[in-house]
């Protein structure tokens, strides 16, 4: 876990990391290394400015036939970074914040929201995946059926 103060010290920031493993719940298990670039910049006191690339692979299990597949990550981040105490005090409408104590700024932390952000809502094996799969009509059951057929 590497920890950031973005209070102090000099800007840009240049973040270069491999991880070889992640924390995040309910998603596939990271296959190769994951790999993490970026740069920092300090825009204002409390507002900074993140710049960079996110590749890994995952194996996960197709929603539609549940074979496993690799489902392939590659992001860019274009992130704002603000102190977690201007949470509910923020009125501006970005739509990509990232919230976090600037004294203790957890890398770990902000690589796994990018990752979660950038994860595949549907997982599939293969983009017709969904379509391929034949809809099998099953025949109704009429259970009085023979009672009819005996009463005419």
């Amino acid at each position: 876990m590497k920890i950031l103060n973005l209070n102090e010290g000099s800007f840009p920031i240049e973040l270069s990391m491999v991880l070889d493993e992640l924390d995040i719940p309910n998603f596939g298990k990271l296959i190769n290394n994951l790999k993490f670039e970026a740069e920092i910049n300090k825009i204002s006191k409390n507002l900074y400015k993140c710049d960079g690339t996110i590749n890994g692979d995952f194996t996960d299990q197709c929603q539609n036939c549940l074979n496993l597949t690799t489902v392939e990550v590659s992001s860019l981040i274009n992130v704002a970074i603000k102190d977690i105490a201007e949470l509910h005090l923020d009125s501006s409408e970005q739509d990509q914040t990232h919230y976090q104590d600037l004294e203790y700024f957890n890398i770990q932390t902000f690589i796994e929201e990018e990752i979660a952000i950038a994860y595949p809502d549907i997982v599939k094996c293969n983009k017709d995946c969904f379509e391929n799969t034949p809809i099998e009509h099953e025949e109704k059951n009429f259970p009085f059926k023979k009672i009819r057929d005996l009463m005419e």
